[in-house]
């Protein structure tokens, strides 16, 4: 099992102005390495909402580096690995959307979203959200923390695969019935159900009358 789970808080409604990345690496079906950016967005313009969500505040990221000078450190932890996000339509939004207002040129990393894993593993469960699942599982993390959040997700898709016996990404989604999406600083596929092939219908031989 090997991935790159992460996790942006942003400073506003705009896709473009994250605040905070984290990124948990895991490796042969364990965490090896987390780490959390602190982001100076384009625009220093905080949504009172935003802050209230996730504490991040203008000041704190003031004197940070913006993405564009941290994106090659990044590139490098995450070196090549399917990443992995909790609700990824946003974050990979969030990460399209910083690529492009940068310039920035990037491969197209393919993605899993542990939503619609944890919709196809656990669909008797109350919610899917990060909080619901990981009060099911016994993890204790700090919500809207970024660091946090990527943790959670991880220690997630890890839940699903020990619960599949999945010893790869690609068994889980093969067990799951799952295909990863795909985000790039030009284009976006969702992660999704893979759609079951109809069956052929039923030919029922008739004699010909003598």
């Amino acid at each position: 099992m090997r991935f790159a789970a992460i996790d942006f808080e942003t400073a506003s409604g705009a896709a473009a102005s994250a605040c905070s990345l984290g990124v948990a690496i895991v490796e042969s079906g364990a965490i090896t390495e987390r780490r959390e950016w602190l982001i100076r967005p384009p625009s220093l313009r905080f949504s009172p909402i935003n802050i209230q969500v996730h504490g991040i505040t203008p000041e704190r990221v003031a004197h940070e580096p913006e993405f564009d000078a941290l994106w090659p450190q990044i590139e490098r932890m995450i070196g090549g690995r399917p990443l992995v996000a909790h609700n990824a339509a946003f974050d990979m939004g969030v990460l399209r959307a910083t690529w492009a207002h940068y310039h920035l040129e990037a491969e197209r990393a393919p993605f899993l979203c542990s939503v619609a894993l944890a919709r196809r593993c656990w669909p008797q469960m109350r919610g899917h959200s990060l909080g619901v699942l990981a009060q099911e599982f016994g993890i204790v993390f700090q919500h809207h923390n970024s660091l946090e959040d990527a943790d959670t997700a991880a220690r997630i898709v890890l839940q699903a695969a020990e619960e599949y016996s999945a010893e790869t990404l690609e068994e889980l989604l093969t067990r799951t019935e799952l295909r990863l999406g795909e985000v790039s600083p030009g284009g976006y596929k969702s992660c999704r159900r893979i759609p079951r092939r109809p069956k052929p219908p039923k030919i029922t031989y008739v004699p010909e009358p003598l």
